[in-house]
């Protein structure tokens, strides 16, 4: 008696360790584990594990006295071509490719797990932030003394639990049917891997949409995982059904982002023949090059590859939910984060442009690089960029201690509330100076005029940065859409009306130049029109960087007069 109460009590006493460890995870939990969640979920679970198992031996072949001279027809018979004849053993039994059968059924269970993973918990975490950040809970949760990396872990652990509970009574079915089908218990441990990774960069994702001040409110999560699942239902077709699925460009880069890809190696695993199984060969990941080389070729780099892939995309994530979380108002990123991601951004993507074999265009290639290069542009302009009150608190910061030598390019470059324009600028810099070499190396002489679209494309962004940066300053309300909206009249007006006027890139290249995209007519420009244009950009920088710069010194010494007077009526 007295030792079963010690039991109890180490039990407890373990228990409320685990609590006091993350009280937020016990917060979520608690709400949501009741008896009749838990029966529901339960219930859900294995009736759909009974569905999926009653179709696929629905497949098989019937034992009814009638049809025992005729022939039946079916996936799982051991014949070979598209829907064979059953035949029957010396004893007259049927002969089943059993191992064929516990594949699918390893398959449709998988897919079931990822989708419902993906789009229902995504749902799940969204719709619970938006519900307490309107309840006003999310600011109480603010004040608590726990970590950001607590609150978030908590959430993403507790408030899809029951989503949990039905997935973890899945598993046991998932794991036997894998085992049946002759694949590997490490490469079925692998693939569950990637499907928590892939969970966690989409959780993650999704806790950082639902704290975005978007005026959205409760359509954010219908949303975020309609479009979590219309991605995923299209890369996952693609790799189904395409037996062309490597592009050999830039755009295979996104099937990183689909766990599915990984089933592949687990079919290899498998030996069965590819006539039978009917989708996803490995021999289309072969194809997969990366600088080149056929890397995907292998189950254990290929998978641990994608692991990486999401880990570094879910660090990004969360680094971006520490400093917004208790302080909103600050950038998505730092000056230095943002270097970093550009490098990784530019490494991974010229890693796919440059390809070997003779199917792929590497002029095509490296246009869809400087298409992805200057998206990335605009999400730093929208990351980096402070807004009108901690640029004014910057500017009477720089104003008071000029006289103390405070480097101003260390607070452009690295500082966290200085205008954004340089450290964009220099991003841009760090992706052209990258990719130059290739482009030199990869491409023939005559196609190089691509260069000169990847600087030109640099400047555009660094103009559009100074005047979203400029728009921010102004002191009308809801300046961050105007901002957009002013960015996005940049790219889309001058190409309508050089394209109403008539005005094509290979009469007029000068004009094109200043667009977006100015690849489509650096191929039919000189390169004294280049510099012209080159030459009309850093005019153009250098009067909004003077005009913004005058009106921050102008605040900086306004805001510090304001403050002076404001100490002196108070001592007075």
């Amino acid at each position: 008696m007295k030792q079963n109460i010690q039991v109890f009590q180490r039990s407890s006493s373990l228990w409320e360790k685990f609590l006091d460890l993350n009280p937020q995870l016990f917060r979520e939990i608690q709400g949501r584990l009741k008896t009749r969640n838990v029966v529901i979920s339960a219930a859900i679970s294995v009736i759909t594990q009974f569905m999926i198992t009653i179709c696929c031996l629905g497949e098989l072949p019937q034992s009814d006295p009638k049809q025992l001279l005729g022939i039946q027809y079916g996936r799982y018979a051991m014949g070979s071509g598209y829907n064979p004849a059953y035949t029957k053993d010396m004893l007259g039994e049927w002969v089943i490719n059993w191992q064929l059968l516990w594949l699918d059924l390893f398959m449709a269970l998988s897919m079931v797990s990822i989708f419902t993973l993906l789009i229902v918990g995504t749902y799940m975490l969204i719709a619970d932030t938006v519900k307490e950040e309107s309840r006003g809970t999310l600011n109480f949760i603010r004040l608590t003394p726990q970590s950001a990396d607590s609150i978030f872990l908590g959430k993403i652990l507790g408030v899809p639990i029951l989503l949990y509970v039905a997935i973890l009574l899945l598993l046991p079915l998932h794991t036997i049917s894998g085992l049946g089908a002759h694949i590997p218990l490490t490469l079925i441990m692998g693939f569950d891997g990637v499907i928590v990774a892939s969970c966690a960069f989409c959780y993650s994702l999704a806790l950082l949409w639902s704290l975005m001040n978007l005026g959205l409110s409760g359509f954010k999560p219908w949303l975020a995982s309609g479009l979590v699942g219309s991605v995923l239902l299209l890369l996952t077709v693609t790799v189904f059904n395409n037996s062309n699925l490597i592009s050999n460009g830039t755009w295979d880069w996104l099937f990183l982002f689909n766990p599915t890809l990984v089933l592949a190696y687990l079919i290899d695993a498998t030996y069965l023949s590819l006539d039978k199984i009917d989708f996803l060969s490995v021999e289309n990941l072969k194809e997969l090059l990366f600088y080149g080389q056929a890397l995907w070729t292998k189950a254990s780099f290929g998978i641990g590859f994608i692991l990486f892939n999401f880990s570094v995309w879910t660090y990004w994530c969360w680094s971006v939910l520490r400093r917004r979380f208790h302080n909103p108002d600050r950038t998505l990123f730092s000056k230095t984060q943002s270097y970093w991601i550009t490098a990784w951004f530019v490494v991974i993507g010229l890693g796919f442009t440059l390809q070997n074999n003779k199917s792929y265009s590497a002029t095509d290639n490296f246009i869809f690089l400087q298409m992805c290069l200057c998206m990335l542009g605009l999400a730093l302009i929208a990351a980096l960029s402070p807004h009108r009150q901690t640029l004014y608190d910057w500017a009477r910061y720089r104003h008071q201690t000029h006289e103390n030598g405070n480097i101003l390019w260390k607070e452009l470059v690295f500082g966290e509330n200085s205008p954004s324009v340089i450290a964009v600028a220099i991003n841009m810099a760090i992706a052209v100076i990258y990719i130059a070499p290739s482009i030199f190396l990869i491409l023939e002489p005559k196609d190089r005029y691509i260069l000169w679209g990847f600087v030109l494309s640099g400047f555009s962004i660094l103009l559009y940065a100074l005047v979203a940066q400029l728009v921010l300053t102004l002191k009308t309300r809801k300046r961050a859409i105007w901002s957009a909206i002013s960015v996005i009249n940049l790219i889309i007006i001058p190409p309508l009306c050089l394209g109403f006027a008539d005005v094509i890139p290979k009469k007029e290249p000068l004009l094109w130049l200043f667009s977006f995209l100015p690849t489509v007519a650096t191929e039919y420009a000189t390169l004294s029109t280049v510099m012209l244009a080159i030459l009309g950009q850093v005019v153009a920088a250098s009067l909004i960087g003077l005009q913004m710069t005058r009106k921050l010194k102008q605040a900086g010494r306004s805001e510090t007069k304001m403050l002076f007077d404001r100490n002196q009526a108070i001592s007075s």
